[in-house]
């Protein structure tokens, strides 16, 4: 969905503002991969359930950027790859939906954190060799140490 020259702005726009909602919902993001068409993110809220909410703003604040972002970049062919004719929306970039998943345990939030940190690799990406190796992820967080751009907050604080 993401032009090759929108790829590494448009998932930082993505990033800030996870660092931004993080700290306005009081949330903590244990584990994450931006890749070029969608996320897959690990939240935990301590006070309760914000996730549509959480999610709302992303959408609301990232598409608006990442279209800006897609303009000053002179992309005028994803432009209007993104642009539709639904009330008064003029471009689309998230779905309307997502999907969650409650993780009721470590076992599970580990396989779950195993699949995301993977994605990068999978053959239709085929993006990196390792999964630390992917800028865009908590990969290297996990393995390595990095505390990256996006701050993490290790699962088992919580699990």
């Amino acid at each position: 969905m993401v032009s090759f020259a929108c790829q590494d702005s448009c998932k930082r726009i993505v990033a800030d503002s996870i660092n931004f909602l993080n700290q306005k919902y009081a949330s903590f993001l244990l584990g994450y991969v931006i890749m070029l068409n969608h996320i897959h993110l690990i939240l935990f809220f301590k006070n309760g359930n914000r996730l549509s909410d959480w999610m709302r703003d992303l959408k609301k604040f990232t598409s608006v950027k990442i279209r800006q972002q897609i303009e000053g970049d002179g992309d005028y062919a994803l432009l209007e790859s993104l642009r539709i004719d639904y009330r008064k929306q003029v471009f689309k970039v998230w779905e309307d939906r997502f999907d969650d998943v409650i993780l009721s345990n470590s076992k599970l939030l580990e396989t779950k954190l195993n699949y995301i940190h993977t994605n990068p690799m999978q053959e239709h990406w085929n993006l990196v060799s390792k999964p630390e190796e992917y800028k865009f992820s908590s990969a290297s967080f996990y393995e390595i140490g990095d505390l990256g751009d996006v701050t993490i907050t290790h699962y088992k604080d919580y699990f």
